[in-house]
């Protein structure tokens, strides 16, 4: 493998060109997407590239200061809801910006934030625009065409029936006979009884997708997982998930049409949102605030959380607007039969229930296929919003049903949780611009009488500091099928916070950011058999010193309720899990085409009297961009340990372009990637990206069908970019 990453590279040099992707810098484009990465929390593999595309649209088609709403500044997630306030009344009060240095006398922008948004914003008017014919957003509307695929080198037991190409062949770490698979019989017998995965050891994703600027956006994406079948079998049709849309935008009166997979977020998220949203505590201290975009053409592969139908945003007066939706699809669950009846025609009919939603989308044997697109999910809703310069409200209904009843199992904790074939909330939310602060909320009920609500303060105190105040009240009783709020659990119910944020920025090289998070659950929870209490608390400090280095360091505590690791008879007692993490990050540019990034992090982690979890991070990073050559390296080198899972430490990586990965570093051992983009033809991009994780003293790497035996696990990813 590093004889095939050497060839590209050397075969790479001998080309000339720019390395840069649709003529935006990758490393201005990447150094946002690091920075909003931070703010997801523990998702090892989340999808952002809708957040990609947005940047890239924008590089190429700058927003207009001058006329830019709340939603279009919301959308870069690079702007606090402190500085959007502030910008929007500035230019209120003061007229249009005559130039992007006028933006130094604004509260809340400082050099750094206005050199982050640079390349996104203007203040010139938009020439074309909605304005545009049929025929122009045709001619100068790009399309793009991605053929991606990642093959593991090191072959899962799920795999051991077949021939590994691409590298070693799965063995039996204890030295047990494998089962011979010479036999037709035992080959079907291990599928059959999910032993073996079906398909092959590839996962291929195929997108095209056509776009003029915000305005137009029509394209399909199709995606396998590694161990789905492919054009035989259980997917004759080819591909496991298929997705397409059609999106306008800004077209006279329609603010906005989507017909086929798209995504709708209203409000704070608390009566309904859905799609990508980020964790709801960083080191973003001020970003409490949800800034729901409405509608959005769905262009990711989770293959169950998308709404498939239609829908529209009419504006109906000059501050009034008005959505509505619908959607219907299959969705992935655990279904089991609970009996059978007759309808009103003396027809049997069969009553099916299913214990739990599944979000994973895999599909790769008997049991797996079984619970594919088992469910009929259908929604039906609406938004009204009145839209001022200064204050803005909006009401939402959705209405979700199922073709069969969720029925979770009888633990305590969830008693209180959903269960039936259908639900309706409805809620209110509020944005009110006054001065220096921003007052929101929301207000929601399910269809059981359950009540939510948040609210919070967003408040300028002084041109270097900024607080964050945020109140939350969700009922244990609250049914949101899609409520996405901010909230310390999982889902916003069973739970009282109160959060309290800020953010200090004494000059252009120092910035401080903090907070403090108190939060309560009145009802038990998943491994909690008590009412619980807790709090987290983080600190942050930035320092750049010049253009070039910025080096910050931070710590970050929690302390939670859990039942006790001890094995007891009966019902296990409450005892505190503290969890306390330290992080140092250097980032360097050393030229115009090198830049190195260092990090350590350590944690700590105790439950009650057990032993403490010790985990510990250390890489360096270094990425290889000349803008006069049509190659980019990108690597990192990574020594890890933790004492435990629960002492595990995120660490966000480069990855393919509209891929990317927040893994987590557990174990012991060494972790190392190495990436080269090459330009071998004009508007076409190959990457090649090939990463191994070096476990020291295991003889095993994961469990189940996953299994690899041996200590290395590595994966080789390539792929093919064409626009035009």
């Amino acid at each position: 493998m590093r004889r095939v990453l050497a060839l590209v590279v050397v075969a790479s040099l001998t080309f000339t060109g720019s390395a840069q992707v649709d003529n935006v810098p990758r490393d201005v484009i990447e150094q946002r997407i690091e920075a909003a990465a931070e703010q997801v929390g523990g998702d090892a593999d989340v999808d952002l590239t809708a957040l990609f595309q947005i940047l890239t649209d924008h590089y190429q088609d700058p927003i207009d200061l001058n006329s830019a709403t709340t939603q279009d500044l919301t959308s870069l997630m690079l702007l606090n809801d402190v500085q959007i306030s502030s910008l929007l009344q500035h230019v209120q009060r003061n007229g249009k910006l005559q130039s992007l240095y006028e933006l130094q006398t604004i509260n809340g922008w400082d050099v750094n934030t206005i050199n982050l948004v640079r390349p996104f914003v203007n203040v010139r008017e938009n020439a074309l625009g909605s304005t545009a014919s049929l025929k122009e957003m045709l001619k100068q509307g790009s399309h793009e065409v991605i053929l991606r695929s990642t093959m593991n080198i090191e072959e899962r037991k799920g795999f051991m029936d077949r021939k590994n190409f691409f590298g070693s062949e799965y063995y039996d770490a204890d030295g047990d006979a494998l089962p011979d698979f010479g036999d037709d019989r035992v080959r079907d017998s291990l599928r059959a009884n999910n032993k073996v995965y079906l398909g092959g050891p590839y996962r291929i994703c195929t997108r095209y997708r056509f776009r003029y600027r915000q305005n137009v956006s029509f394209g399909f994406t199709a995606e396998k997982d590694e161990g789905e079948e492919f054009f035989k079998g259980s997917r004759p049709d080819g591909y496991d998930f298929y997705s397409a849309h059609l999106f306008v935008r800004n077209i006279g009166r329609l603010k906005a049409l989507a017909i086929g997979d798209y995504s709708a977020q209203f409000g704070q998220g608390l009566t309904f949102w859905n799609g990508l949203a980020f964790a709801s505590k960083s080191s973003f201290s001020l970003n409490v605030k949800r800034n729901g975009v409405g509608l959005a053409p769905y262009t990711s592969v989770n293959e169950n959380l998308y709404m498939r139908g239609a829908a529209a945003t009419f504006a109906l007066a000059k501050k009034w607007e008005i959505t509505g939706f619908f959607s219907k699809k299959k969705i992935d669950g655990n279904v089991t039969s609970i009996g059978s009846g007759t309808d009103t025609l003396g027809t049997n009919i069969e009553d099916l229930a299913f214990s739990s939603f599944l979000e994973d989308g895999f599909h790769r044997t008997p049991s797996e296929i079984g619970k594919r697109k088992s469910v009929d999910e259908q929604i039906v809703g609406g938004h009204v919003r009145y839209r001022s310069s200064t204050f803005s409200i909006g009401a939402t209904a959705a209405h979700v049903g199922y073709d069969a009843t969720l029925a979770r199992d009888t633990k305590p904790y969830n008693q209180y949780d959903f269960q039936g074939n259908e639900n309706t909330t409805v809620g209110v939310d509020w944005n009110l611009l006054y001065r220096n602060f921003t007052w929101f909320g929301e207000v929601a009920q399910s269809a059981n009488g359950g009540m939510a609500m948040n609210t919070g303060l967003l408040i300028a105190l002084d041109k270097r500091v900024s607080m964050s105040l945020l109140f939350r009240d969700y009922g244990r009783d609250f049914h949101g099928l899609y409520s996405v709020a901010f909230a310390e659990g999982t889902n916003p119910w069973n739970e009282r916070g109160v959060f309290t944020g800020i953010e200090i920025r004494p000059n252009r090289m120092w910035q401080v950011n903090a907070y403090v998070d108190r939060f309560s659950f009145p009802w038990l929870r998943y491994l909690t058999n008590a009412p619980s209490s807790g709090f987290d608390w983080l600190a942050q400090v930035n320092w750049r010193p010049s253009k070039k280095v910025e080096i910050y360091a931070r710590v970050r505590h929690q302390d939670k309720a859990k039942n006790t690791a001890e094995d007891i008879d009966g019902i296990d007692p409450l005892v505190r899990a503290e969890q306390t993490n330290y992080r140092v990050n250097v980032s360097c540019k050393v030229s115009n085409s090198v830049s190195l990034r260092s990090r350590i992090e350590t944690v700590d982690y105790q439950r009650g009297s057990a032993p403490l979890q010790h985990g510990f991070l250390l890489y360096q990073d270094i990425v290889h961009r000349p803008m006069k050559s049509p190659v980019e390296l990108t690597a990192r080198f990574a020594l890890f340990e933790s004492g435990g899972y629960d002492a595990r430490v995120y660490a966000y990586e480069n990855d393919l372009i509209g891929v990317f990965s927040i893994p987590a570093y557990y174990g012991r051992g060494v972790r190392w990637y190495g990436m080269a983009r090459v330009t071998p033809l004009r508007r076409v991009d190959v990457w090649l990206r090939y990463g191994a994780w070096i476990y020291r003293n295991q003889t095993v790497i994961s469990s189940g069908l996953q299994e690899v035996a041996g200590n290395v696990r590595s994966d080789l990813k390539l792929q093919v970019r064409w626009t035009f």
